[in-house]
């Protein structure tokens, strides 16, 4: 097998043995990552809303 291959077997090995042996840390580590990127779509998300509401913004209040 490649060993490309071997190290994704190897990594699944870990997920599941920290999985099954640490389960509270698993849980934890878990609901971390998928709050981070809750938080990262959010950013992106008022990202794109401030784009959007800014994007004529010189043109509707031009400095004088």
């Amino acid at each position: 097998m490649p060993a490309e291959t071997l190290a994704e077997i190897a990594d699944f090995v870990c997920f599941l043995r920290k999985r099954i042996q640490q389960p509270d840390i698993f849980a934890e580590e878990l609901r971390s990552a998928l709050f981070g990127e809750e938080l990262k779509q959010l950013s992106r998300d008022e990202e794109g809303h401030l784009e959007q509401e800014f994007a004529d913004y010189e043109q509707r209040y031009p400095r004088e």
